[in-house]
């Protein structure tokens, strides 16, 4: 191995005459255009811009390659969304601007609306030649919300959009540990909005229902006073209005968002259109009833967040898979947190300090999670956390993570070399999520 395969890797890895410098220079020329055009999106008002002539389907649902095929429909801007940019090494750019705001994205099954909301979800991350969607960028605090039954919440306040609880429960520092879909889609928007979201991209298809609308008929038979959850549908103006948050929306079935958008697409034969005034038409002939708040949004409160020394006492935190993270704590660890009881199946029966069977903070729901390395680093976090055992505020603790070098992560000695830096909005919704945090309002 030392007097061959090194030698090869070296001579492969490190030697400038080794490298395809063509290909080199192409990478740097268009990672730096799409870093120069995100930096640029506030400047015309845009949460998004997708250029003429990208490739937004994948080869197949669980590939990130293009797909390659002669009848592939490549993206066509709208006239009336039709942007430009002047960018450093390709000049002139055209594409459809998505602006901030409350942005539609309506159609027949099929026709494309999700493949577009993908390719905007990802657009947060840089591309490489070949990919496609090198001239997709999207604000870097874009975050995606979905439902997902069965999450962690730790003292989130969800009064936003659920209040009133059968028996009085509290839901200003609401808790628990099974989750509902609509209750795990009001915690991630309250835990978005702590953590300095710019918008928030909805799907249709993987939210619930009973959170995105409430319609005319069941307003008359639940009245307003008997029903606990405010849906988005009633909220999402108020959340850019007084929280400058965006929402792009895949919506195929409830008509009325049309009252509440500010730009509606409309995608035929994966070909975008500008609906927008067609769609206001309809609402004003066709009226419908949106239910008003019965209260005000009212600030998103800052938590304090620390991670208990017990956790990694053991060992430190592993990433498993770029979706779950293997957890050795103490089997001595006791929740202090006001929300959690340490689970039955965390205890020791062995012996020892370590338990009988290991907990996992579950990430698959983290849709722009893309990296095991970065799943890796967020794992790295947690070790350091536990091992300050400082409490601090959940944006003191994310600042700080990104001031520090990804080296100085590592718990060994020397350069890691598998990190990557996930995203302060992955970090937060991770911490978010972990059982064993201690997160007081």
């Amino acid at each position: 191995m030392f007097l061959e395969t090194l030698p090869q890797v070296v001579e492969r890895a490190l030697l400038y005459q080794s490298i395809d410098v063509q290909a080199m220079h192409a990478t740097i020329a268009s990672v730096e255009d799409q870093e120069y055009l995100r930096s640029q999106l506030a400047s015309k008002d845009l949460v998004a811009f997708i250029g003429d002539g990208s490739v937004l389907p994948r080869a197949s649902g669980v590939s990130n390659l293009p797909l390659a095929t002669d009848n592939v429909v490549r993206f066509q801007t709208p006239a009336e969304t039709r942007v430009s940019f002047e960018l450093p090494n390709q000049g002139a750019v055209v594409g459809m601007g998505i602006r901030r705001g409350v942005t539609l994205v309506c159609g027949g099954g099929f026709n494309g609306k999700s493949t577009l909301l993908q390719a905007i979800e990802r657009g947060v991350y840089n591309h490489v030649p070949g990919d496609g969607r090198e001239l997709v960028v999207t604000d870097e605090m874009a975050v995606k919300i979905k439902a997902e039954e069965g999450r962690f919440i730790c003292n989130t306040d969800i009064r936003p959009f659920i209040n009133n609880l059968p028996l009085g429960k509290e839901t200003r520092a609401f808790s628990t540990s099974n989750a509902s879909g609509s209750t795990s889609m009001a915690a991630s928007i309250q835990e978005g909005i702590e953590a300095q979201a710019s918008a928030f991209l909805f799907d249709e298809d993987t939210c619930a229902t009973n959170f995105l609308v409430r319609d005319g008929r069941m307003q008359q038979l639940v009245s307003q006073n008997h029903e606990p959850i405010t849906p988005l549908v009633s909220r999402v103006r108020e959340l850019w209005e007084t929280k400058g948050v965006s929402s792009i929306l895949v919506i195929g079935g409830c008509g009325d968002y049309l009252d509440v958008a500010d730009t509606i697409i409309s995608m035929h034969d994966y070909v975008p259109a500008d609906s927008t005034a067609k769609a206001r038409a309809i609402a004003q002939r066709m009226p419908v009833a949106i239910e008003v708040p019965l209260t005000k949004y009212g600030a998103v409160l800052d938590r304090t967040v620390a991670v208990p020394k017990e956790l990694t006492a053991y060992k430190p935190p592993k990433a498993k898979t770029r979706w779950s993270i293997a957890l050795f704590p103490s089997g001595k660890l006791s929740s202090s947190s006001s929300c959690a009881t340490q689970d039955s199946d965390a205890h020791s029966d062995n012996g020892t300090d370590e338990p009988d069977v290991l907990p996992e903070l579950d990430l698959s729901a983290l849709d722009q999670l893309v990296s095991t390395s970065q799943t890796r680093t967020i794992a790295h976090i947690i070790h350091q956390l536990a091992q300050g055992a400082r409490r601090q505020t959940l944006r003191e603790l994310l600042d700080a993570m990104a001031a520090v070098a990804l080296d100085d992560l590592h718990s060994g000695h020397g350069v890691a070399g598998n990190l990557a830096r996930p995203r302060r909005a992955e970090l937060a919704l991770a911490i978010n999520r972990l059982r064993y945090a201690q997160i007081q309002t």
